[in-house]
């Protein structure tokens, strides 16, 4: 019986993926709408729809993970490049909601865009959203 999420039936075994690497906590399969040769998503086993969700464990395995098949798609395709994608809530373009990272090969002469220009930002601007998020200034608030 399938669940509500695509992603959580692929680590179930319920759908069937191209697994490229699974350990106790990740799993990375190849896109099934991928936009380069060798696009790759790496999952959490256990659900979490986004960043505010996974345990810091498994945020790290996945990172792991990621790191691992970013190896692995520059020594066999031996690309260009590599863009690292993950999106959060609608807003952020987050469409699947179990936490997910693209891994996408690219070259030189794809026809991928970036999804904004670069300008440089204000410095006031960034010193006072620096002191909005500190609160009272020290560096330790966050961390």
């Amino acid at each position: 019986m399938a669940s509500e999420c695509v992603f959580c039936d692929i680590v179930a075994g319920r759908l069937h993926a191209e697994i490229l690497f699974q350990d106790e906590r990740t799993v990375a399969f190849l896109d099934n709408t991928a936009v380069m040769e060798g696009h790759t998503l790496v999952i959490p086993r256990a659900h979490a729809a986004d960043i505010w969700e996974i345990s810091e464990d498994d945020a790290a395995a996945v990172m792991r993970t990621v790191h691992r098949m970013a190896g692995v798609l520059d020594g066999v395709l031996k690309p260009d490049g590599l863009t690292l994608f993950q999106a959060n809530r609608p807003a952020g373009w987050q469409d699947v909601f179990h936490l997910h990272v693209h891994l996408v090969p690219r070259e030189n002469s794809d026809r991928l865009n970036r999804p904004w220009y670069v300008d440089r930002a204000d410095p006031d601007a960034l010193a006072r959203t620096r002191r909005r998020i500190l609160g009272d200034g020290s560096a330790h608030a966050v961390c």
